[in-house]
């Protein structure tokens, strides 16, 4: 390897330096187009990837005067005519290379692909590339820099290989960077959606949503909390915290408080970590479920019985739903009766009340 300058392990040195910042991770691309040429003079700078299985060009970056088709299109047609890929497919070598190790001048002109329809329309005569491995065996990755005359040296060849373990880690990262920013975007856009308040083991909230917040000034109607939630939505959170506190069992500290406003119902759940010193809450507002027959059926009533119960939940006096049902006061108190004795309950607003609350339509904590 040709012996480099103290100047070169300085500017190398700084390079590697900001190579690993997460602005510089985040694109990479960019980095390297715009700092890769003041280690090796360059007039211009290319990234791109090759799938050799298939001949083709998967990416690149903005190349002067040719077009992103233009380009693609000439690497698919004439890829196996270029020295590199040649050089690459036969040896596995993975070293920067010049167009000038491989042919001459006149060689060079001779080719259609990688002269004349891909140097020569940018006014360049020489290729620096260097390839760096892929988890794909098939799929390499290029750093490719272009000079309008044939003069890279051994030196910037030396350059570029000490680089090249650097890139192939940095691109990697890159990935994992890229993975971990769309996953953060896609909880964050599932949080919003939600609504979502983190609030501190002392209840006063960190994190509150936009929507969220909407919510709140909604359902919860007044002229400022500061950093506290609204007083009704403070209670229950301390009764969650209570559960928790007592080590409950997690059935019953999932239950969620919900609250109806103008034919809509507004959901909070209460999510815990008990190694963490903060909450969770997540709000989810739906149109406010209607009562049938058939959902009191689903609790085990007969269908005159469900027929009663819909009629009470609805206001209805025992008179009222005798005439609704063409049945006698004292029909209507025996089926009552029966409903009481199935649901548990001694009257009948508690009737309603624990019908609902076994529907999911009410929460009582």
């Amino acid at each position: 390897m040709t012996a480099l300058s103290e100047q070169d392990y300085q500017q190398i040195l700084t390079f590697l330096h900001v190579l690993y910042t997460p602005d510089s991770l985040k694109n990479l691309q960019a980095y390297l187009t715009s700092t890769v040429p003041k280690l090796v003079a360059a007039d211009t700078l290319g990234c791109c990837a090759f799938d050799f299985t298939q001949a083709q060009l998967l990416e690149g970056t903005p190349l002067p005067r040719i077009s992103a088709e233009h380009a693609r299109d000439v690497s698919n047609q004439y890829l196996t005519e270029h020295p590199l890929v040649s050089h690459y497919l036969g040896t596995w070598d993975w070293r920067a290379y010049k167009l000038s190790d491989f042919v001459s001048e006149q060689q060079l002109h001779r080719m259609e692909g990688v002269y004349q329809q891909f140097l020569r329309p940018m006014g360049m005569e020489e290729q620096l590339t260097l390839t760096l491995p892929h988890e794909d065996p098939n799929i390499v990755d290029a750093v490719t820099l272009l000079r309008s005359e044939r003069s890279f040296t051994e030196r910037d060849c030396s350059i570029l290989n000490l680089l090249q373990p650097h890139l192939v880690q940095a691109r990697q990262t890159a990935q994992v960077f890229s993975q971990l920013h769309q996953e953060n975007q896609q909880l964050q856009s599932s949080l919003n959606a939600a609504g979502s308040i983190v609030i501190s083991k002392e209840g006063r909230i960190q994190l509150m949503t936009r929507k969220a917040e909407q919510w709140l000034r909604q359902y919860f109607p007044v002229k400022h909390w500061g950093q506290s939630l609204p007083e009704h939505l403070q209670r229950w959170v301390s009764y969650q915290q209570s559960l928790f506190s007592r080590n409950e069992t997690p059935a019953k500290t999932r239950l969620p408080l919900k609250v109806e406003q103008d034919g809509r119902q507004l959901t909070a759940r209460f999510v815990a970590d008990p190694t963490q010193d903060q909450y969770l809450l997540l709000l989810e507002e739906q149109q406010q479920p209607k009562l049938s027959l058939e959902d009191f059926e689903l609790l085990g009533l007969s269908k005159r019985e469900a027929e009663v119960l819909y009629w009470v939940a609805k206001g209805k006096e025992n008179l009222e739903i005798a005439e609704l049902l063409c049945v006698g006061v004292t029909t209507v108190r025996k089926h009552l009766e029966h409903i009481y004795q199935k649901l548990g309950v001694k009257t009948r607003a508690s009737a309603v009340v624990e019908a609902l609350k076994r529907l999911g339509m009410l929460n009582c904590e």
